[in-house]
């Protein structure tokens, strides 16, 4: 499979969100130290939803580019710094990039489970388990699918670790989006984070790693597959 062939089918909300926030600032009409407008007034503006509007502040505020104080959401960078978290955010966009993420993924998640192994405590044990409770009544909730990952990596106690996955769920929601019309997407990924669950409750480390590497693995395949079933619709058209 070309993944270059399909780096234009990704969603890009988030990019297209972000890059009209950054011409705001570089044509001065946004600087630092202003208050953005109320989300209502800045999504009309922008001609975006409120709910990716929401998505894409919460990433500049993870990224330090503005700063929440009471109802208030304030710009603390200029417009160079801003740049780069754009470019940041585009590259969850490109499916071109894929193998980098999943590498990423890969490298930081399995040692988040080596590290919820040894440190998880009965909480982080409870919380994980209504997940899976959850995911195994609706295996659609989607929600569940990223709160399992961030539980994983709160489980961990590393607060780096910790931050890094609540904004990786969030650049990737719309990307996690595409793997819903594959079939048995949902009974494979359930079955996956079971898998993941089970290792970290025994507190065996090595199952642990070699299932959150198997997932890793099993998320590159849904890629690929809701890419090739994209091309094959398009095919049909």
């Amino acid at each position: 499979m070309d993944l270059q062939k399909i780096q234009n089918t990704a969603p890009k909300i988030p990019e297209l969100v972000m890059q009209s926030l950054l011409t705001a600032m570089e044509t001065g009409q946004i600087k630092v130290q202003d208050e953005l407008p109320p989300e209502r007034d800045l999504a009309a503006t922008l001609g975006v939803g409120r709910g990716s509007l929401r998505e894409c502040l919460a990433i500049l505020e993870y990224l330090n580019v503005i700063e929440t104080r009471g109802n208030r959401k304030i710009v603390l960078k200029d417009s160079s710094y801003f740049r780069k978290a754009v470019s940041f955010v585009k590259l969850s966009s490109h499916i071109i990039t894929v193998e980098d993420l999943i590498e990423f993924r890969r490298t930081i998640e399995v040692e988040i489970v080596r590290l919820a192994c040894q440190r998880a405590t009965e909480d982080d044990l409870d919380a994980l388990n209504e997940i899976m409770i959850r995911l195994k009544k609706d295996l659609r909730d989607f929600v569940g699918d990223a709160e399992f990952h961030a539980s994983l990596a709160k489980a961990s106690h590393n607060a780096y670790f910790a931050s890094t996955m609540e904004l990786l769920s969030c650049i990737i929601a719309d990307l996690r989006v595409r793997y819903y019309k594959l079939p048995q997407y949902y009974e494979r990924t359930y079955e996956s984070h079971l898998r993941i669950y089970e290792a970290v409750k025994r507190r065996d480390e090595a199952a642990a790693m070699n299932e959150m590497s198997k997932h890793c693995d099993l998320v590159l395949d849904f890629i690929r597959e809701s890419a090739d079933l994209d091309l094959d619709q398009e095919d049909g058209e």
